[in-house]
Parts: structure tokens; sequence; C-alpha cells
């Protein structure tokens, strides 16, 4: 198994620096030291039912969305300003939404279904097509000859 210390003797690493020593005092408890008794649950051991702990898990919950709540109201209060403000604390101008935008797009081609269409059908696509099949021309698979058919 592992060498255990040789009282006497204290520990270096591979360089030769030493080592603290690693004993612990007597007078630490199991649970301190997380032993068999750490993280159990209520105070009477054992694991607490099933029910139990969803309710503890829903009682974490809602504390948790209330702190959250709690937070973001008070940076509303406190550090809400902020956003009216570029970095050099110029007042920033909100910025005005369009009323209207258009369904259909004059740069871009239009599906039936009002995706953005495929681009095959223009010149720099034909020329994309056609340097491709130039391109892997000769790693296509062939018919073979006759000769090396199977029989």
């Amino acid at each position: 198994m592992g060498t255990r210390p040789t009282p006497g003797l204290q520990r270096t690493t591979s360089a030769g620096y030493r080592l603290p020593t690693t004993g612990r005092p007597a007078s630490v408890s199991p649970a301190a030291r997380g032993g068999p008794a750490a993280g159990r649950g209520p105070a009477g051991g054992g694991q607490a039912p099933r029910e139990a702990q969803g309710v503890q898990r829903d009682q974490l919950w809602r504390e948790l969305v209330e702190a959250e709540g709690r937070g973001r109201r008070r940076w509303a209060e406190n550090w809400s300003f902020l956003k009216d403000y570029d970095p050099m604390g110029n007042r920033k101008e909100p910025e005005k939404l369009p009323d209207s935008v258009p369904l259909f797009s004059d740069t871009l081609p239009n599906s039936a279904n009002q995706v953005v269409g495929s681009r095959v059908d223009t010149p720099l696509g034909r020329t994309l097509i056609r340097m491709d099949f130039s391109f892997t021309q000769g790693v296509r698979k062939k018919k073979l000859e006759d000769e090396l058919q199977p029989a």
C-alpha cells in the first residue's frame, strides 16, 4: 500500500524542499474533518424523508427568487440612471424604432415561406458550381471497366 511517514524524519519534495507536517490534532471533531458524520441532514442523523427534501428545495427556490427580485429592485433604485448615459458621462438619446418594417427585402432573395432563398442561380453561384465540379472530377466514383466488373 502507501508508505507511512517515519517518526523523527521530515517529509520533503523531490527537489529537497521540506513539506509541512500533515498530522491533525486529536481535538478536531470528525464532522470538521469531513468524516462520516459530515454532510448528514437533520441533527437526528440519517436522511430526511423525500417529501421533506422536496419542501426544502422548494423553500430554497422561493428564497432565491425573492432575493433576485430584491436585487433587481435595489439596482433600479441605485444604479438604473447609468443606462441613460454613455461611458463618457454624456446623456444618450433613445433610439427611434421604425414604425413598420417591410416583409420583403430589396437586397436578399425571398423564398416561398419568407426565409432567405438560395443564391445558386446567380452568375457567382453558377461559377462556384462549375469550379466545384472541375475540382472534384477526379475523385468521383466511376463505373468500372468491363474487365474489372464482378462476374
